[in-house]
């Protein structure tokens, strides 16, 4: 445990709190929340709160009535404000409340933002949707404590936060992660950097790739800081011996997570005569494709797929997991991921990992240090990395027992939130001198 992490338990003990953000009121701006895939939001404003912040939530859209969160996540989505769906009325009160008591900011702004450069017509049209959106955030905000805006993922979210932020002359931060709307689509990414009092990004790789797509003389707007796990709920298992041998892994069925290579890697062991299960645990748009490889391989005694599971529920597929097997390529289109929080959460809970040499990834994993990696979309490689852990016990437990270390290290969620803070509003959290690099 983390001296941060140890002071946090103790404080929690004796009912105190850091209380560095008493007096900073926000309201987070994000797309559907909350999700499986963003848990990392949901541990960042549990530690904010915890330093005395008052946060709250407005969410564009409600998870589907079915999606599998947690104990935690539910609480969380009672007080969050969502945007969608809106009765008409309401929507159009908004708009006329803005439209004839602040005429000046709702045109310029409506045309500002229509007048940018966009890739195609349907992002135009989705920019102009978006608009709506941050008229209406900004009438629910309007009764709010809250003083500023911070918005999660450059899509929607930031320009929601645009919206509202120019509507109600409130300044927005941004939060940038590793998804589609940057590495395949961006639209108004410029804009929406410039616009923002700061930005922060998730990993270096994340940094250096926005400041090309936006301009270096943006370049003292945007910070790395990475995400954080909450180690105290993550203490490495006691493993105990198991005559099943368990290949998880863990992430949406998308094609940049490489779970294709993943099943061709375990027809590969299979006839190789390696007896193991695999677990694949999420959901997405490549189910159906990953189902027909499993079935012309016949394979459905061997890989299965899980579904999305609560969040608890993943964690205790962690404990029983022989390794963790993530192999993400850049897809086609550019699509590419950042360091998956998914790989962290494994190697805290000491299991050995198998990834790729992402640039992003790499910035998490060493080679040979606290896991294994190989080049994206090397089937030689993944089948023989997969076969060294499977044959060599002591190299599982040694690349287990350094994954554990560097996350350790470099995630603790009361550090690098005490990082994100600081970078944010240096004048509450005492500076940015820590911030990740």
């Amino acid at each position: 445990m983390t001296g941060v992490a140890a002071r946090r338990g103790a404080d929690a003990r004796n009912g105190t709190h850091d209380d560095h953000g008493r007096g900073l009121r926000l309201a987070y701006i994000t797309g559907t929340y909350p999700l499986l895939t963003t848990t990392f939001i949901d541990r960042e404003v549990r530690a904010l709160r915890r330093r005395g912040a008052e946060v709250e939530i407005v969410a564009a859209r409600r998870p589907s009535a079915d999606a599998p969160l947690s104990a935690e996540q539910r609480q969380l989505q009672g007080s969050v404000r969502y945007l969608l769906p809106v009765r008409p009325l309401e929507l159009l009160a908004a708009h006329l409340w803005f439209a004839t008591l602040r005429p000046g900011r709702f045109f310029r702004t409506l045309a500002w933002l229509l007048t940018r450069p966009h890739p195609s017509l349907r992002t135009r049209a989705k920019t102009l949707l978006h608009f709506g959106e941050g008229v209406y955030a900004a009438s629910l905000l309007r009764t709010s404590t809250a003083r500023e805006l911070h918005a999660h993922f450059a899509d929607r979210a930031a320009t929601i936060a645009l919206v509202a932020g120019r509507l109600l002359d409130m300044p927005y931060s941004l939060s940038i992660h590793a998804a589609a709307d940057i590495f395949v689509a961006p639209v108004l990414l410029r804009e929406k950097v410039a616009n923002a009092r700061h930005v922060v990004a998730c990993t270096s790789y994340l940094t250096g790739y926005v400041l090309e797509l936006v301009g270096r003389d943006l370049s003292g707007k945007v910070s790395t800081v990475r995400h954080g796990l909450d180690l105290v709920e993550l203490p490495p298992p006691v493993r105990v011996p198991d005559a099943t041998t368990l290949i998880l892994a863990v992430g949406q069925l998308k094609e940049r997570k490489g779970f294709v290579q993943l099943i061709r890697a375990c027809a590969a062991l299979r006839d190789l005569g390696y007896r193991f299960r695999c677990r694949i645990v999420g959901d997405g748009p490549q189910r159906e494709e990953l189902e027909a490889l499993i079935h012309r391989w016949s394979l459905e005694d061997v890989v299965t797929l899980c579904g999305a599971l609560r969040h608890d529920r993943v964690i205790e597929q962690y404990r029983s997991a022989t390794m963790f097997v993530l192999p993400c390529i850049r897809t086609g289109d550019g699509d590419v991921d950042g360091i998956p929080n998914v790989l962290a959460e494994a190697m805290a809970l000491a299991v050995p990992v198998i990834s790729t040499t992402l640039p992003a990834i790499e910035e998490l994993v060493s080679d040979g240090e606290d896991g294994l990696l190989i080049h994206p979309g090397d089937d030689a490689e993944l089948v023989a990395a997969m076969r060294r852990l499977l044959d060599e016990p002591d190299l599982r437990r040694a690349l287990g027992a350094g994954g554990r270390r560097t996350v350790v290290e470099t995630f603790d969620v009361e550090s690098n939130v005490q990082r994100f803070a600081s970078t944010l509003w240096p004048d509450r959290f005492g500076g940015a001198s820590e911030a990740s690099t």
